[in-house]
């Protein structure tokens, strides 16, 4: 799916649709599948909300899920203790479409800056030893980067080596009832 992904985005061709939902009915349903996972492991898997954050927008939360799914998956391959938090807030609230900021923190195993710097290349992966142990195909978090530069926003990470990861980022989505006529 990944690689179909890729080539859809490269050519242009990758369709967005437009529907009203729920943001954190969408994040919690992405909790839900990963729960599984995070329990099976032993990590704590939460989701933080600010009170000001638009819960009824209008975007693609099949794309929002995609993002969602592979950044929470990645936090608990590399987290082997601790805790996995989903952190969303409004980053702007100005007339139109909000700017909304989620942030995947993890207690994980964390990245060298060197491996920071390439993370988000197409078919990069830390070394030859992450790829034996975690496996993965190196677009997952290229893909992410597409995805959210095509939705409006962003995407960036901090690390510290051994003291876990912070991935975010950032999609512009209209707040329902608010949509220009």
């Amino acid at each position: 799916n990944d690689i179909l992904d890729f080539s859809k985005i490269e050519a242009g061709k990758l369709e967005f649709e437009t529907l009203d939902f729920d943001l954190l009915s969408v994040i919690e349903d992405v909790q839900a599948v990963l729960g599984v996972k995070a329990q099976a492991k032993g990590v704590e898997l939460g989701i933080f909300v600010d009170p000001a954050t638009p819960l009824a927008v209008v975007g693609d939360p099949t794309r929002l899920r995609q993002i969602l799914t592979n950044l929470m998956d990645n936090a608990l391959k590399f987290t082997h203790e601790g805790s996995v938090e989903v952190r969303v807030r409004p980053e702007a609230m100005e007339e139109g479409p909000a700017l909304i900021r989620i942030e995947i923190r993890d207690t994980g195993i964390g990245m060298k800056p060197e491996v920071v710097d390439r993370l988000f290349t197409s078919f990069f992966q830390g070394d030859s030893t992450t790829t034996r142990k975690y496996g993965g195909t190196g677009l997952g978090l290229t893909i992410c980067k597409r995805l959210t530069e095509l939705m409006g926003g962003g995407i960036g990470v901090t690390s510290v080596p051994g003291g876990g990861s912070t991935f975010w980022f950032t999609l512009r989505l209209a707040i329902r009832g608010c949509q220009p006529q």
